[in-house]
């Protein structure tokens, strides 16, 4: 045989490993469609595994059901396996980011078949790991930014940028710039929330899923299509697909339980201001200076010691009392002032 077509043989050889690539490069399953399976093939196993026998039968064969039982479990080996095969390899095992702190009992990772795992400060959460959340808890993301997420939620980390939420609330804060989480998403029934430079929290509460935005904008992702939701509306779809928009304010309990798990700041030698930013981010309040005395001494009066531990109140009262300004709190802002406009306004 000539070299030409030996070379031509190659190549067609060559052609058709790259046909057979493509063939199986389908994409992976959706998170929503993994949890539908998982939940049908646990159901499974529970009718099997706990099976009575009538009354006045023979009690159930035990090979058919360890047959039954191995079956199941194959299903799922096989399901998953597949599933990983077709995942992007970039995204197995990808970090989202660490527990920073959990209200007690904690949270748990919940692993099928084999006993829940409480997790400890510090752990680190991955692309494919689930989540049963049974206390209040703050999740530092890897890429910039936090995520809190309220007690009695569940959620499965789907990527190093994704997470999908199925049941409860969770609370997304991505502070403009956060480049290392640009495309951060929230996967719901209703379609996926993606942040751009913001806060919001997202909930599933009776099989209907409710978005409200306090800072900047999301882009809601659906299968009717795209749209921006802005700062200080609530969008709620319910299992009809029915929609309801409304404003809601960017201050007050709606959003209480998420600034209860902000972060701590650190203040040591930083100057007032910069708390100031951080306390009216974390309360959705607008910050006023009220005079140019404020405004100087913001800027130049450097905090010492910690706020940890304490509640944003708690934390703006600390502060403030080692300053001679003075703070007010009229509905959703916070006003600065310094001693000298306080007695002028007198």
């Amino acid at each position: 045989m000539s070299d030409s077509s030996h070379n031509d043989g190659h190549n067609g050889d060559n052609a058709a490993d790259r046909a057979l690539r493509e063939g199986l490069r389908t994409p992976g399953l959706s998170a929503e469609a993994m949890q539908r399976i998982r939940q049908a093939t646990q159901q499974e196993w529970r009718a099997v595994t706990q099976a009575e026998s009538p009354e006045g039968s023979r009690p159930p064969n035990r090979r058919w059901l360890s047959l039954a039982a191995a079956a199941s479990v194959a299903v799922i080996a096989g399901f998953l396996g597949w599933n990983a095969f077709m995942a992007n390899p970039a995204d197995d095992g990808a970090v989202v980011g660490e527990l920073a702190r959990s209200e007690s009992p904690g949270i748990a990772e919940s692993r099928f078949l084999r006993r829940d795992t409480f997790l400890a400060q510090g752990a680190v959460l991955r692309a494919g790991q689930s989540f049963d959340v049974r206390g209040d808890s703050l999740v530092a993301l890897a890429g910039g930014g936090n995520l809190r997420v309220a007690r009695a939620s569940a959620f499965e980390v789907v990527s190093a940028s994704a997470v999908a939420l199925e049941r409860g609330e969770l609370y997304v804060d991505i502070p403009p710039g956060s480049r290392g989480n640009d495309r951060f998403m929230v996967l719901t029934p209703a379609g996926e929330f993606r942040h751009v430079g913001t806060q919001f929290a997202v909930a599933i509460v009776n099989g209907a899923t409710r978005l409200r935005v306090r800072e900047g904008s999301v882009l809601w992702h659906a299968t009717e299509g795209d749209s921006t939701v802005n700062a200080g509306t609530e969008v709620v779809i319910d299992s009809r697909r029915t929609l309801t928009r409304r404003p809601i304010p960017t201050t007050g309990r709606e959003w209480a339980w998420a600034e209860s798990m902000a972060p701590d700041f650190e203040i040591e030698n930083r100057p007032v201001m910069d708390f100031l930013v951080w306390f009216s981010r974390e309360t959705g309040r607008k910050l006023e200076l009220a005079d140019d005395e404020a405004r100087k001494q913001t800027a130049t009066i450097l905090m010492h010691g910690t706020v940890h531990g304490m509640t944003t109140t708690e934390a703006l009262s600390a502060v403030m009392a080692a300053t001679t300004l003075r703070f007010e709190l009229p509905e959703g802002a916070i006003r600065v002032s310094s001693a000298r406009d306080s007695k002028s306004a007198t």
